[in-house]
């Protein structure tokens, strides 16, 4: 039945995808991803598609046959709904067993399905052997540890840290080009029709564990606006007063994409290669 349904959606995602190729228009200034803080829980949802079918930063591109680019910006239609329950990932229901439930690597989903796949001559998990798997688990104790130690410590510290030639615990740090501008590699975002915020590429142990540890924030970078969203978005972007903001939108006053309108400066880090 997971084949199964991994085809269908495989097929649905180039279908989706040569369909946006084609109504795909040059990005202006105003889709340039932006740098956003959001509350850990309220990241609901993991997008269906593969880096094929939605590349997220420059490097993607290669494994697409459909996008020469990454998307950004403003999307059009059913995109968000390509998209599955965060808590229902095979990731985060194995972290989840591991740091909540103090289950063994040994007994969680994720490790299983990886030593399936490395037993039949495959990679998964950045692990070719039983030992790359081992030491794919030890780093994330580690990345646990130090987040229960010191909270979400966002991408451009660690880069700072390791520029003093401080020695870190966790994975190495670092700044990832979309359209030939670096931005920290955090965790790829799209927010849906309905202001829903999806996770589309990178991130995924660091927003989980953040979860599960209860963080209060984490940063992200949001790469794409479904074309309704954008809409209510300008209504507050372009509002001299919540007064001036149709009612019916006014329950998002509080959300994350529209408080960092108020937050417009350049995030610290950032480089432009252009």
């Amino acid at each position: 039945m997971e084949t199964y349904s991994y085809l269908v959606d495989n097929a649905f995602g180039y279908w989706w995808a040569i369909r946006h190729r084609d109504a795909s228009e040059e990005p202006r200034e105003s889709d340039c991803p932006t740098i956003v803080e959001i509350d850990p829980d309220d990241l609901r949802y993991q997008s269906s598609f593969r880096k094929a079918h939605f590349p997220t930063k420059d490097g993607d591109t290669t494994h697409s046959p459909v996008h020469d680019e990454p998307i950004v910006g403003v999307l059009g239609g059913r995109w968000d709904r390509f998209r599955t329950e965060w808590s229902e990932t095979r990731i985060h229901r194995s972290l989840e067993a591991r740091f909540a439930g103090g289950k063994s690597w040994t007994e969680t989903a994720k490790y299983q399905y990886a030593v399936c796949k490395i037993e039949n001559g495959l990679e998964d998990w950045r692990s070719s052997s039983i030992d790359d798997l081992g030491q794919r688990c030890a780093d994330l104790e580690a990345l646990y540890e130090s987040m229960a130690d010191e909270g979400y410590v966002p991408q451009t510290e660690l880069l700072e840290r390791e520029d003093a030639g401080e020695q870190l615990k966790t994975e190495t740090a670092a700044m990832k080009p979309i359209h030939g501008t670096d931005y920290p590699h955090e965790a790829r975002v799209g927010i849906g029709r309905n202001g829903e915020l999806i996770r589309f590429g990178a991130g995924k142990h660091r927003l989980s564990i953040a979860k599960l540890l209860d963080l209060d924030s984490v940063p992200v970078v949001v790469v794409v606006r479904h074309e309704r969203w954008a809409a209510i978005r300008e209504c507050f972007a372009t509002a001299d007063s919540l007064e001036d903001v149709p009612e019916r939108y006014r329950e998002f006053t509080d959300h994350p994409d529209v408080r960092s309108l108020d937050e417009r400066e350049p995030a610290p880090g950032i480089e432009a290669n252009r």
